[in-house]
């Protein structure tokens, strides 16, 4: 009945004054809080602020060119080619300046039987990836960037000793600040 309702023995919820005791459930949230400022605030200082400069490998050969020391040269290899007298110098070609390359023009020379060159060439670097070249116009090599670069050699002197032939950069090419 309304005038005598049967409130049950067994309450479920707690009533306003028992909530109000309650501790809190979860004190070390605000110390969790400050120790995770606290450690990104150490991550954002020892981050290093600027990009470090990769180190080239130290085997490379840093061929003589008119812009200094902006390309180096590693892993050389040679291959000849599958038709005629033609070859290709494979190498890893590392931009050291501060201007994107977009051409590298070197000259080759091959040492005779008395170790004086017989013939030297004039060819340009092309950038070479997954079987295929591509000039460096169309992909230019970035500053601190390195990549695969192939050097055609058109006709293989007759008189060539077979040791690897000196590369001496000519003319570089490029643009930027």
């Amino acid at each position: 009945m309304a005038t005598n309702p049967r409130i049950p023995e067994h309450r479920e919820f707690p009533t306003l004054v028992e909530q109000k005791r309650k501790k809190p459930a979860a004190p070390w949230v605000l110390f969790g809080i400050i120790a995770a400022a606290i450690i990104l605030a150490a991550i954002g200082f020892y981050m290093p602020k600027a990009p470090k400069t990769p180190a080239g490998p130290a085997n490379a050969v840093v061929p003589s060119q008119p812009s200094g020391t902006q390309v180096r040269l590693s892993d050389i290899r040679l291959s000849t080619a599958p038709v005629g007298s033609q070859m290709y110098i494979y190498a890893r070609l590392w931009n050291d300046g501060k201007t994107a390359i977009n051409g590298v023009l070197v000259n080759v020379s091959f040492p005779g039987r008395d170790e004086k060159p017989v013939a030297t060439f004039s060819s340009s670097a092309e950038s070479y990836k997954n079987q295929s070249a591509q000039p460096l116009v169309e992909a230019p090599i970035q500053p601190n960037e390195s990549r695969d670069v192939r050097i055609p050699i058109e006709h293989v002197p007759a008189g060539w000793n077979h040791q690897m032939p000196e590369i001496k950069v000519q003319n570089v090419t490029g643009f930027g600040k």
